[in-house]
């Protein structure tokens, strides 16, 4: 097999993307560290990274969306009633 160089250049887009995949996935880390955490210091201080990651990840999806790079569409009146009726069989489920 001969040898060759690839190069792979990120442009913007891809970049952000990557920053906000990396952003949301640091934020479920600390979200389960938060609720395995039994020592108070410990827990305040990745409460206070989760907190920062979170905000970090809206900065991020804003400018994406600022951008065009992340569309968000409205939901239907139909599709939040479906979401609505969903949710409230699962509450009375675990009532």
């Amino acid at each position: 097999m001969s040898s060759y160089k690839t190069e792979f250049t990120l442009n913007e887009r891809d970049s952000l993307q990557d920053m906000l995949n990396v952003e949301k996935n640091m934020a479920k880390v600390y979200a389960m560290a938060l609720t395995e955490g039994a020592s108070k210091g410990f827990r305040t201080v990745v409460k206070n990274c989760f907190t920062d990651t979170t905000s970090d990840q809206l900065s991020v999806f804003l400018n994406m969306t600022e951008h065009d790079y992340y569309r968000v569409e409205a939901a239907s009146e139909d599709m939040k009633c479906e979401q609505k009726s969903k949710f409230s069989k699962v509450i009375k489920t675990l009532s």
